[in-house]
């Protein structure tokens, strides 16, 4: 299938590659690519040498997907097989591997030929890559963000030591939940932890905002206090002009005196999202 007979040719779209088509895995890939309200107007072109199989075709044929997705059967590794997924015009592209795969060095290496291929063909296309292995990253130091699978779970784990817990909360936010897990069950905790798993973190431009614009020159405690009393929002912290990426968690007493382009974050009502041009 050729990506410019299926859709218009200045849609914007990202490109999904994947050696294998799991249909949970690809399920969960778009559930959270489409929680960003930004990434609404983007079109998922997946890209993979495997044929469909029963699931994978019921899942596109699903009405919230059938318009959003596309499927090229194709190898990451062929110029044509890039060229017919527009992968020169593409927003991002993801180089992903499928769960539990027994042969991890292997997937790796084929991992590191896809992101080659990309990068020889298409250089200026930002790269998100999943691989499982530490020492496959030096490979593709390239790519705009690499996830490596063992070194992440092992982190967490060895963080769990010092903050109990802080691998369930890290859970949490990756995943995107409507707060509607354990509401049936008949154990209070299973029903709070469920509800409060529906908690987003936001960016907020203070001098823009309706809500938040009051608490320009107010402490943080004051704005924390009120806008949990009236909006039931947990404020976390600032982040101003001038001092680069950096956040200031709980700044306390100091007053909030921000410039209109300064952004407040603060915790909503589900994860971090992953933002890209």
């Amino acid at each position: 299938m050729d990506y410019t007979k299926g859709f218009g040719r200045n849609e914007k779209h990202v490109v999904v590659t994947i050696t294998h088509l799991d249909a949970d895995f690809v399920a969960d890939f778009l559930n959270e690519f489409y929680a960003h309200r930004t990434h609404a107007g983007y079109l998922v072109v997946l890209l993979s040498p495997c044929e469909l199989d029963n699931r994978m075709k019921l899942l596109l044929k699903i009405p919230l997907w059938s318009s959003r997705v596309l499927y090229i059967r194709g190898s990451a590794l062929k110029d044509e097989d890039l060229e017919r997924a527009q992968m020169t015009s593409a927003s991002a592209c993801f180089i992903l591997s499928a769960r539990n795969v027994q042969k991890k060095n292997a997937t790796d290496e084929q991992t590191i030929l896809r992101s080659w291929a990309v990068k020889d063909f298409a250089p200026d296309v930002p790269q998100y890559v999943q691989v499982f292995r530490p020492e496959t990253k030096m490979h593709i130091e390239h790519a705009e963000i690499v996830i490596c699978e063992d070194e992440f779970k092992y982190s967490l784990l060895a963080n769990n030591c010092i903050c109990p817990g802080i691998s369930t909360f890290i859970t949490l936010l990756m995943h995107t939940s409507r707060g509607e897990e354990g509401q049936k069950s008949t154990e209070p905790w299973h029903r709070m932890y469920g509800f409060h798993s529906g908690n987003e973190i936001y960016d907020i431009i203070v001098g823009e905002s309706k809500f938040f614009g009051d608490f320009i020159g107010k402490s943080f405690a004051y704005a924390s206090f009120y806008a949990h009393e009236l909006y039931g929002i947990n404020l976390l912290g600032v982040k101003r002009d001038g001092f680069g990426e950096r956040i200031t968690l709980n700044p306390g007493r100091r007053s909030i005196n921000l410039y209109i382009s300064s952004i407040f974050t603060f915790l909503g009502a589900p994860h971090c999202h992953l933002k890209f041009a």
